[in-house]
C-alpha cells in the first residue's frame, strides 16, 4: 500500500478553478488499496501536510502560471523529504516531456492519462522493477533520457466514482451553505481540430465516452453524496453524439433527477438539433448551450479549421432564441493573420447575435499560443518566444496580449481593451452582479462601474484611450491575477 498526495497547484485567477484533473486518479489509487490526499494549493496552504508522511507526490499541471506554483511544492516537498518521488503529469508535462523532466524538482513525467499509469509506477516501485517496463513515462536513469513511449487509453466506464469528500467544497466560489455546483467528465477528448487547442496532442482526435447508463449512475450518485443544485460537465465536447445526449436527458428525466445543467456543444452541431430535442433538453433541465464562435471573419474560422461559418452562427442564435435557452457565444482575438478589419467583423457578428437574442450572452478572450497546439508552430514563425524551461512556462502569463507579437501597437491596444471588457457584462441589457461578488460590497461597486464603462465602450466602439481598462490591466498583473 502507498501513501499518495495529489497537487493541484495554485493558479493565478480571480477565483478558484474546481481541481477536476486530481479526482479521477485519486479514485483509481483509493480502489486500489492505496492511502490518498489531495492538497488543492489555491484553496490550502503547503504546510498543511507533512510530505514525510508520503512515499509519492504527484503533480498535475497546465501550461503557465500554475507551472510556478507547481516548482514552489516540489521543491518545499524536496526539502524536507528528498527520497519522495516526484512524480508530474497533466497537460503541460504531456506535451513537454523531455523539457519538463530535465528539472531537478521533477523524477517522473506522467504523459497522457494518469489513473493506470499511476498505479503501474506504484507495482514497480513496491516491487523494485524498472520503470522501463510502465508505458506512459519519461524518466532519466543514470544519465540516460528514458521514454516509454504511449499508455493505451483507459476505459473510463472502469473507473469509480470521484472522491468528492477528498476536498473541501465549502472554499470555492459555487459553494456555499451547501454545494450548489459541482463538475463531472462523461467523456475524454474531441474528434475536432481547432487550431488553438490541445486536444490533438493530448488525446490524439479521440472522443471516448463513459456509457449513459454509467452517466446517469455517477449523476444519481453526485445527488445523494453531495446534494448539488447544478452539475456541469467538464468534457471536452459533451455534444459528439445527438443519440446521446438525447438518452442521457431523458434518463435524467425518468430518474427525477431535478439539478440543472450546462451543455457544451458546436454550431455545425445545431445542424441536427429541432424543437423537440431542444424542448428534452429544457425539461432536463439544460437552460443553456455554450458554443464557440472564435471569430467574425471567414477567413480566420478557416485558418483554425472551426467547420463553421458567421451564418451558421446567425441561425443557431434564432433556433435557440425560439426554444428558450440561452445561448453562450465565446470569441477569440490576436490570431496570427487576423487584421483591423477581421476583429471587426467579429464584434458587427457579436452585436448581431445579440440583436437576435438580447439574452445571449458572448465572450472574447485573447488567443494564446499553447504548446502542441496545431497553430504554435504559426505563431512561433511569427515571432513568439518559446520558454527555454520549466521555470520559464511558469513565467508566461497567458490570455495576455504579450504573447502576440505580430500585433503592431494599436491592434495591442484594442485587443487588451476588449480581453477585458467583455468579462462585464459589455453587451448585456441590465447589470448583473457575479456571483463571485456576493457580500463584497465595495468590489461589486467597482464591478459596476467598469460595466457601465463596458457597455458605453462597446456601443460606441470607444476603445482608446481607455485609462481605467489600463488600470485594471495594471493592477490586475500587480496582483498577480494574470490569467482571466
Amino acid at each position: 500500500m502507498a501513501r499518495v498526495l495529489l497537487v493541484y497547484p495554485r493558479m493565478k485567477t480571480l477565483a478558484p478553478r474546481f481541481p477536476y484533473s486530481v479526482l479521477p486518479i485519486a479514485g483509481a489509487l483509493i480502489e486500489a488499496g492505496h492511502l490518498v490526499n489531495i492538497l488543492d494549493a489555491q484553496v490550502e496552504d503547503l504546510s498543511d501536510v507533512d510530505p514525510k508522511e508520503f512515499d509519492i507526490v504527484g503533480i498535475s499541471t497546465y501550461s503557465g502560471p500554475q507551472i510556478g506554483s507547481a516548482i514552489e511544492t516540489a521543491a518545499f516537498v524536496r526539502q524536507r523529504a528528498p527520497d519522495t518521488l516526484l512524480v508530474w503529469g497533466g497537460v503541460h508535462p504531456t506535451i513537454t516531456p523531455h523539457q519538463t523532466i530535465m528539472h531537478p524538482l521533477v523524477d517522473v513525467v506522467v504523459k497522457g492519462e494518469g489513473e493506470q499509469t499511476l498505479l503501474n509506477i506504484i507495482e514497480a516501485v513496491e516491487s523494485s522493477t524498472s520503470l522501463r517496463n510502465v508505458p506512459g513515462l519519461t524518466f532519466i536513469d543514470n544519465g540516460e533520457l528514458v521514454d516509454t513511449g504511449n499508455a493505451e487509453f483507459i476505459d473510463l466506464d472502469s473507473l469509480p466514482f470521484l472522491p468528492y469528500q477528498l476536498i473541501k467544497p465549502d472554499r470555492y466560489v459555487h459553494f456555499k451553505e451547501k454545494p450548489s455546483r459541482v463538475y463531472f467528465e462523461s467523456s475524454r477528448g474531441c474528434p475536432h481540430n481547432c487550431g488553438f487547442c490541445y486536444n490533438e496532442a493530448v488525446h490524439r482526435r479521440k472522443w471516448r465516452y463513459k456509457s449513459v447508463s454509467r452517466v446517469l449512475d455517477e449523476l444519481e450518485y453526485i445527488i445523494d453524496t453531495l446534494g448539488v443544485d447544478e452539475i456541469w460537465p467538464s468534457d471536452d465536447n459533451f455534444a459528439v453524439s445527438k443519440a446521446r445526449v438525447v438518452e442521457i436527458a431523458r434518463g435524467k428525466v425518468e430518474r427525477g433527477l431535478g439539478f440543472k445543467w450546462v451543455m457544451s456543444s458546436r454550431f455545425d452541431y445545431s445542424a441536427r438539433y429541432d424543437n423537440e430535442f431542444l424542448q428534452l433538453l429544457k425539461e432536463s433541465g439544460c437552460d443553456w448551450l455554450t458554443f464557440g464562435g472564435e471569430s467574425g471573419s471567414q477567413k480566420i474560422l478557416d485558418m483554425i479549421c472551426k467547420g463553421i461559418s458567421p451564418e451558421k452562427m446567425r441561425e443557431t442564435t434564432k433556433l435557440l432564441k425560439a426554444s428558450g435557452i440561452i445561448c453562450g457565444v465565446n470569441f477569440m482575438a490576436g490570431f496570427p493573420i487576423e487584421t483591423t478589419d477581421d476583429l471587426q467583423l467579429t464584434f458587427n457578428l457579436i452585436d448581431e447575435l445579440v440583436s437576435i437574442d438580447p439574452e445571449l450572452e458572448p465572450g472574447i478572450t485573447i488567443y494564446t499560443p499553447y504548446p502542441g497546439t496545431p497553430l504554435y508552430p504559426e505563431a512561433l514563425s511569427r515571432g513568439f518566444k518559446e520558454p527555454c524551461s520549466l521555470e520559464d512556462w511558469g513565467k508566461c502569463s497567458f490570455g495576455v496580449v504579450d504573447n502576440l507579437p505580430w500585433l503592431d501597437r494599436r491592434r495591442r491596444n484594442l485587443v487588451r481593451t476588449v480581453g477585458l471588457l467583455s468579462s462585464f457584462g459589455f453587451t448585456a441589457p441590465r447589470y448583473r452582479r457575479p456571483r463571485v461578488l456576493e457580500g463584497k460590497k465595495f468590489l461589486s461597486l467597482v464591478y459596476h462601474f467598469l460595466s457601465l464603462s463596458a457597455r458605453f465602450r462597446w456601443k460606441h466602439r470607444f476603445f482608446s484611450p481607455a485609462p481605467e481598462w489600463r488600470f485594471l490591466d495594471w493592477a490586475l498583473k500587480m496582483f498577480g491575477f494574470w490569467e482571466r
